[in-house]
């Protein structure tokens, strides 16, 4: 014996001889499109942030320059993983590149429409290290369309 099909309620309080109308069924393909073209409005924004921090894991700069990029949490991490104050900070970066560090295979994915996570390859004081970490966008209002800011980091 075959099982009874349910139907959705909306058919079953609908009036004889009216059909209610499909609830639309959203188009996965769509939403993953979305989610790529911020993923790629999202790079320039998070090559220059792992670039600083890449600065600070080599000991070009101080932490403390980020904290208004990055939350307390992930200033925290980026602090304990950088090099002592006082040691010796690096003039080249690795592959002699002078000034800043040169990120290597930088990653951009979009998890959601307020959410990104990235990761690349950035040379530090003594290794190149791989670097992930998640941005989340913060609004401040309804008249401001907010910004990024990078709130978990993963330094390796």
């Amino acid at each position: 014996m075959p099982a009874p099909r349910v139907r959705p309620l909306d058919e079953v309080l609908a009036a004889p001889g009216e059909r209610p109308d499909p609830v639309p069924v959203p188009d996965p393909g769509r939403a993953q499109q979305e989610l790529d073209r911020l993923a790629a409005a999202l790079r320039p924004m998070a090559a220059r942030l792992l670039t600083a921090v890449g600065d600070v894991l080599a000991g070009r700069r101080p932490a403390r320059h980020l904290d208004a990029l990055l939350t307390p949490d992930a200033l925290a991490v980026l602090a304990r993983a950088a090099p002592p104050p006082g040691t010796p900070a690096r003039t080249r970066a690795a592959g002699g590149a002078p000034g800043g560090a040169v990120l290597r295979g930088l990653r951009v994915c979009a998890v959601g429409p307020r959410a990104a996570e990235v990761a690349a390859v950035v040379p530090g004081q003594d290794r190149v290290r791989a670097v992930a970490a998640r941005l989340e966008r913060t609004d401040d209002g309804p008249a401001d369309p907010g910004r990024w800011r990078l709130v978990a980091l993963w330094p390796g």
